[in-house]
């Protein structure tokens, strides 16, 4: 396995991209959460990519704009481009014949969920608490929030809102596995049933 950083420039950004070559046609495309990064939680995402590696799997782990060690502050991003930069890596890795599953943690499940509801040619989804963002908000696209010690602007939270990730998921053609916490501090309970009830028969929710 060869394990190669590199920046590359999606949407005129600069985007952190770490690759776990395992010299096969099968990839994983990590997707992290709000406040993470390409490590994951606990670096989950590092051990993961190594352990996929010795079973010949490749794996892309990647820095949202704003986050780790892409270009810009968090504050500028949006959940739409973290969908875009999501689904430009992926398709990269489409064009290159590479078999694809997209495995996404909190928002990043939700940005792959909703970039799985787009592209036919993916092998599967794993989506680790997706939040859907279905609460109701009062807030300005402008305005600054703060969210654990990170800024951030309304707007990412009503693009996500606006994108419908429940409504996506049930347009999710491949196999999928989606991982709940019944005792989730950040997505409710309202939020989880929405997940649930979208899913499809070819859909998992464990809990």
């Amino acid at each position: 396995m060869v394990e190669t950083s590199e920046d590359r420039v999606l949407g005129g950004r600069r985007i952190s991209v770490v690759v776990h070559d395992a010299g096969g046609e099968d990839v994983v495309l990590f997707c992290h959460g709000f406040l993470g990064s390409s490590t994951g939680p606990q670096r989950a995402f590092v051990r993961a990519a190594r352990r996929l590696a010795e079973h010949g799997v490749s794996s892309v782990r990647f820095d949202q704009y704003g986050s780790g060690g892409s270009a810009g502050e968090h504050e500028e991003s949006s959940f739409t481009d973290w969908c875009a930069t999501t689904a430009a890596l992926l398709d990269a890795e489409l064009e290159r014949g590479r078999r694809v599953v997209l495995f996404g943690q909190s928002m990043g499940a939700s940005a792959a969920i909703v970039v799985a509801s787009w592209q036919r040619a993916l092998q599967g989804l794993v989506a680790w608490v997706p939040d859907p963002n279905t609460d109701p908000l009062d807030v300005g696209p402008d305005d600054v929030l703060e969210e654990a010690g990170q800024l951030v602007r309304g707007r990412y939270w009503l693009e996500a809102r606006e994108a419908d990730v429940a409504a996506c998921l049930r347009r999710v053609a491949c196999p999928a596995y989606i991982v709940q916490g019944t005792g989730d501090a950040l997505v409710d309970e309202a939020n989880r049933h929405a997940i649930a009830t979208a899913a499809r028969d070819h859909h998992v929710v464990d809990t």
